[in-house]
């Protein structure tokens, strides 16, 4: 059984109805939960309704900020493996600063500037959802808790009709 989304989680990941809603998947799959964005941008791309935009940008998220802006988006979704101390699995939304003491340090560039970045050049409302991870060592694949969530986010996404 997957576990449910409260509704914060399920407004954070909704599109806006005022314009494209970009999803940038985040994290680095050699370092096992912190893999969680991949493996959700992997499994999104083929189900993610066409209200989305889907960026997959491993742990160099910076590399994407011409490809984020240039779709002019109302909102940008952040998602990645987040140690913010929960319970393996846990999902938050998380704000600004929370994400600079959180979000793992596997990533080359600080995620809050490259949101930062994104947000000055189109005005777009961010979100950092974060994935509370269990095993950050050197490996491949996710622990089953975050896999399980990671799962419940896809099949969440895959199931939004909007126009």
């Amino acid at each position: 059984m997957l576990p449910l989304l409260d509704a914060t989680i399920r407004r954070a990941l909704e599109p806006s109805l005022q314009g494209k809603t970009v999803i940038v998947t985040v994290g680095n799959p050699l370092r096992r939960d912190d893999g969680v964005g991949v493996y959700i941008g992997e499994k999104l791309a083929p189900v993610l309704p066409p209200c989305f935009r889907l960026i997959q940008a491993g742990f160099a998220p910076e590399r994407f900020i011409d490809d984020i802006v240039s779709e002019q988006p109302a909102k940008v979704i952040f998602i990645d493996a987040a140690s913010f101390g929960g319970v393996p699995g846990e999902i938050r939304v998380l704000t600004e600063e929370e994400v600079v003491s959180v979000t793992l340090s596997t990533h080359t560039f600080p995620l809050p500037v490259v949101a930062r970045i994104v947000a000055e050049e189109t005005g777009c409302e961010v979100v950092f959802v974060g994935i509370q991870p269990e095993d950050v060592s050197f490996g491949e694949g996710l622990s089953e808790a975050v896999e399980r969530t990671a799962s419940t986010i896809v099949e969440y996404l895959g199931g939004l009709h909007y126009a």
